[in-house]
């Protein structure tokens, strides 16, 4: 998947969170089913779609702290209009996060 195009989107975990931290790496057992359902809104209309992601920095994100995750989406087509400040909604995680970097910025 490192080849793969990707977007970066900060996110934040809440002090509040059942769960401590968050981890995950893809070389670590994060397979083709370990992927998350994001939405965001595309022409005004919301959409959800499938992604793979991992922590990137810290690699380690604890409860109370921001960190930055690497997205690959499954169908990229539908995420290129993402732009830095655009808000996502992890629907299984029931986490945020805020685009950094678009999917354009990483294609050659």
């Amino acid at each position: 998947m490192p080849d793969a195009p990707f977007l970066l989107a900060r996110v934040h975990l809440p002090d509040d969170r059942t769960t401590s931290f968050i981890y995950r790496c893809f070389g670590d057992n994060v397979g083709a089913m370990d992927g998350s359902i994001f939405s965001f809104q595309r022409a005004g209309e919301l959409v959800n779609a499938y992604a793979w992601w991992e922590t990137l920095d810290p690699e380690v994100i604890g409860r109370g702290r921001h960190g930055v995750i690497r997205i690959v989406p499954m169908t990229p087509d539908l995420w290129t209009h993402l732009k830095p400040g655009t808000s996502l909604a992890m629907t299984l995680e029931r986490l945020h996060a805020q685009v950094t970097q678009s999917l354009m910025e990483n294609q050659s």
